[in-house]
């Protein structure tokens, strides 16, 4: 049998370098694999143009993200205001849980657990268009 000290990786090996640059990679992959779904990138876009806001409310993006969306039915989805919240609350949710954790995963936005709130990151404003 071998020696378990020869199994040991040496530090500073170019195995170690194509592991970072590989590491790298993937995470950029996963970056641009985050930021093609529609609803991220509206949530990019959105916070990218709120700058100079350091953090954004989950409730203020599903708000731009509600009235975005349903851009032509205003009218209509006036008249139904229960409707309105319930596409509101469902879309929250779907931030919350969803596409926010995607994007942190990512490296795209940071997300405060306390105030529930959001933020770009450097790589998020790259995948603005």
């Amino acid at each position: 049998m071998s020696d378990p000290e020869s199994l040991t990786p040496m530090s500073g090996t170019a195995s170690d370098a194509q592991d970072e640059s590989s590491d790298e990679s993937t995470a950029n992959t996963h970056a641009a694999d985050a930021a093609t779904d529609p609803r991220r990138r509206a949530i990019l876009e959105y916070l990218s143009a709120q700058a100079e806001t350091e953090s954004v409310p989950i409730a203020d993006l599903a708000d731009h993200l509600l009235s975005t969306d349903h851009a032509d039915e205003r009218g209509t989805l006036a008249a139904c205001g229960d409707a309105l919240i319930g596409t509101k609350r469902r879309i929250r949710i779907s931030l919350r849980h969803h596409h926010v954790p995607k994007l942190v995963e990512a490296g795209l936005l940071e997300f405060d657990l306390e105030r529930n709130t959001v933020s770009l990151q450097a790589a998020g404003s790259d995948h603005v268009a």
